[in-house]
């Protein structure tokens, strides 16, 4: 429908092209829309053909000067990895082991600003590199049409600067594009650097955060033991008493032999009243059996017989002894946390092993000048195809 609008608006604007007297010569008019038809494909043919395919020539033959490609590849690795299969298992055979994540990381940050900033301080200064002064004009940093800013220079560095990961493989690939051989490889040295430099951050912080954990773990632990201690020793102060179970088990014994003179004492007497009811040993030995048993009652009271006694105490003593005994327990496991995180910092390093060095390039691989000159003049000639269909019609149209 618009393909027809516009058909019928240029007929319409031909066919009104010559007036004669104030009447419309049909001859006349058809001439003129011809010639004017031929004015317009010859103009269109200069300015979407001819002239942009001569600049094209013009800039990539004479102007635009060379530029230079580095390349370098490299994988992050771990000692520790959990996938060992397909590319995973091939690599860990010649000890690299595909870290995707990390890879990940390490590849956005080579394309943000931190890298850009990273690379203006320990050199080459991208400013410097990217404004040399055998750059021509349309390719110099800063563009004509920008200022030179930060966003700008990013921009630029975003343009020239490319780093993409292979997903199956993991290897990352960095690919840089400068006006000298020199530059690009130092920029792609630096690069590799940076990378490098992140990943010891990387493994700091996480090295950091387990093993402080793990030493956090390990005060807390002492400082247990050292309150459960403390408090044991208060409580042996306080009832004066080292061992209550040692004390408990000599009080047993000691029950244990008045019972066995209690029952030796009455044998005795039963048989002395058997043998001789009026003996004057009886008296002695009824007062005998008295005192062992009285003894014996005392003995018992100590042990199990209220608050004060030594049973009481036993618990309670037993219960601090079970917390010092759990407070050290804790204090083991603790220490062997703390080397077992000490041991999985070292497995889980991770590293950037380079794959490809840097390359020195020593020939230009762009700009590709004959490809870029016949891309402007297919896509110039493309663009005239259209005008000449919608010429061709309109005049088709008006007849």
């Amino acid at each position: 429908m618009m393909h027809r609008q516009l058909i019928a608006s240029v007929s319409s604007f031909l066919s009104n092209a010559v007036v004669i007297g104030g009447y419309q010569d049909p001859s006349a008019a058809y001439l003129a829309r011809r010639r004017w038809r031929a004015l317009m494909l010859r103009l269109a043919f200069w300015l979407l053909v001819a002239l942009p395919t001569t600049a094209a020539a013009v800039f990539y033959g004479l102007i635009a000067g060379p530029r230079y490609e580095s390349e370098a590849r490299f994988i992050v690795r771990s000692v520790a990895s959990q996938q060992t299969t397909g590319f995973d298992a091939v690599f860990r055979t010649f000890g690299l082991a595909k870290t995707v994540d990390d890879a990940y990381v390490i590849q956005k940050y080579l394309l943000s600003r931190d890298a850009l900033d990273g690379l203006a301080q320990q050199g080459p200064d991208p400013r410097t590199v990217f404004s040399r002064p055998e750059i021509d004009r349309l390719s110099r940093y800063p563009r004509f049409w920008r200022e030179a800013s930060n966003e700008s220079l990013y921009d630029f560095y975003l343009d020239h600067v490319d780093v993409t990961e292979d997903d199956v493989k993991g290897i990352v690939r960095i690919r840089v594009v400068a006006f000298r051989p020199d530059d690009a490889q130092a920029v792609v040295v630096s690069l590799l650097h940076l990378a490098e430099a992140m990943v010891n951050r990387m493994n700091e912080r996480a090295q950091s955060d387990s093993l402080n954990f793990a030493r956090s773990e390990v005060k807390r632990a002492e400082a247990n033991v050292i309150t459960a201690q403390q408090e044991l020793a208060a409580y042996r102060n306080k009832e004066l008493i080292v061992d209550p179970s040692k004390s408990a088990t000599s009080m047993i014994e000691t029950i244990g032999g008045l019972s066995g003179d209690l029952a030796r004492a009455n044998a005795q007497l039963k048989e002395t009243q058997a043998m001789s009811p009026r003996s004057p040993s009886i008296p002695s030995i009824k007062a005998r059996i008295a005192a062992l048993d009285e003894r014996i009652g005392i003995e018992r009271q100590r042990l199990a017989g209220g608050d004060t006694s030594l049973a009481n105490k036993l618990g309670e003593y037993e219960r601090r002894v079970l917390a010092r005994d759990l407070a050290d327990r804790g204090l083991t496991n603790a220490l062997e946390s703390l080397d077992t995180a000490r041991q999985e910092a070292h497995r889980q390093h991770i590293y950037v092993e380079e794959v490809v060095q840097p390359t020195l390039p020593d020939e230009s691989t762009e700009p590709k000048r004959l490809r870029s000159i016949l891309t402007v003049f297919v896509l110039g000639f493309a663009l005239f195809g259209v005008c000449w269909i919608l010429v061709v019609g309109a005049g088709e149209h008006a007849q």
